[in-house]
């Protein structure tokens, strides 16, 4: 794809796209950007609609807050957040049923193809703040939606996928009995609704595109899919004191049974691995959570409920089982920095699950 002016790639990626992705409201995306025009809007590049612009900046100092108590960005995206705003809106237009006309079958494929280089060409975040600052723009990608219209009336009908129907078709509604049938086509349903694309390899590119954004990754943990697996950069965010807090507010903010099955779901597969160093992450993210619940009821009551797993053993139960193992071992060998009464609550409380049957199933999957 020719490579175009910067500027108007950075007016036309903002205005139709990345601004509703962040503010809410109807995206109208166009030609893909291809990998070339991705990475040359580059850094210091600002859209021309300031009053867009600057609600953007609003819309995300109030999605960081939730997690950190942040009072500003660098109002327009950097180079590589607008790489990623251009590649999630290539993958989105992949899925366009103008590309499944005769001869164009393998526009798809070869827009996943480019989008997958150009994903290469875009490091991970390089700190806490950064990826902070991703998940500000990319937070709402699996809202993305496609609205099919199927449109029927008395002597004929039609469906139209993402577009909305001619206005000489719903004319006269009452007297043609015409019906309108909306359907939202989410992210993860876009490849098998109208359009030639391998749902395997669209779920791939959208793997990756959560790479880059880790933060977003965790905190939209709970989602269907593409399932929620350890990646290198989820764990190197969870390593740091700082990249951990962030997530454990994001989990706060999603049901908290979803959350457990997906980690559990997740750290079960190191195990397996083997992949000792992402354990510990891991483990540290569970212990870390573990204490949360149990400071959770020591605050709200004098006499706390111990911490207790349901009858299923389950992926929840391994997720809750191995936070309260770890943080009752930390507290004893550590302290924790408790008082002696509080580490006496936490023990109470946290040993029911860190003494369960899915406790042992730990126990025994831990290195000798």
């Amino acid at each position: 794809m020719a490579k175009d002016d910067a500027q108007a790639l950075c007016d036309r990626l903002f205005t139709t796209f990345l601004a509703p992705l962040v503010l809410g409201g109807e995206m109208k995306p166009g030609k893909p950007f291809g990998g070339k025009n991705a990475l040359s809007i580059g850094d210091g590049r600002a859209p021309a609609d300031f009053d867009a612009l600057s609600r953007c900046d609003l819309a995300r100092v109030r999605i960081a807050r939730k997690l950190a108590p942040v009072d500003r960005f660098e109002q327009a995206p950097n180079g590589h957040e607008w790489a990623l705003a251009a590649t999630l809106h290539d993958l989105v237009q992949a899925t366009h049923p103008g590309f499944d006309a005769l001869f164009r079958r393998s526009g798809p494929q070869r827009i996943l193809s480019v989008i997958e280089k150009t994903l290469e060409r875009v490091p991970s975040p390089r700190s806490v703040g950064d990826a902070l600052s991703r998940h500000t723009w990319l937070s709402r990608m699996f809202d993305l939606a496609r609205t099919d219209v199927q449109l029927k009336w008395w002597t004929g009908s039609e469906t139209f996928l993402g577009e909305e129907p001619p206005r000489r078709l719903t004319a006269w509604p009452e007297i043609r009995r015409v019906q309108q049938i909306r359907t939202p086509r989410p992210l993860m349903d876009l490849p098998t609704s109208g359009a030639s694309v391998d749902p395997a390899r669209f779920t791939s590119v959208v793997e990756a595109i959560l790479a880059k954004t880790p933060l977003t990754d965790l905190a939209a943990i709970n989602r269907a899919a593409p399932a929620f697996v350890w990646r290198h950069e989820s764990l190197a965010l969870c390593a740091t004191n700082a990249g951990r807090t962030l997530v454990l507010r994001a989990f706060g903010l999603l049901p908290e049974k979803q959350v457990d099955t997906a980690l559990g779901r997740a750290t079960r597969a190191l195990f397996a691995a083997k992949a000792i160093r992402a354990l510990v992450v891991a483990i540290d993210l569970l212990r870390d959570r573990a204490l949360m619940a149990a400071a959770a009821r020591i605050g709200a009551e004098r006499d706390p409920d111990p911490l207790t797993l349901g009858p299923e053993h389950n992926d929840a139960a391994f997720a809750l089982s191995a936070g309260a193992l770890a943080a009752s071992h930390w507290i004893a060998q550590t302290g924790g920095g408790f008082s002696e009464p509080e580490r006496a609550s936490f023990l109470r409380v946290l040993a029911p699950a860190a003494s369960s049957t899915a406790a042992n199933e730990v126990r025994a999957l831990l290195p000798g």
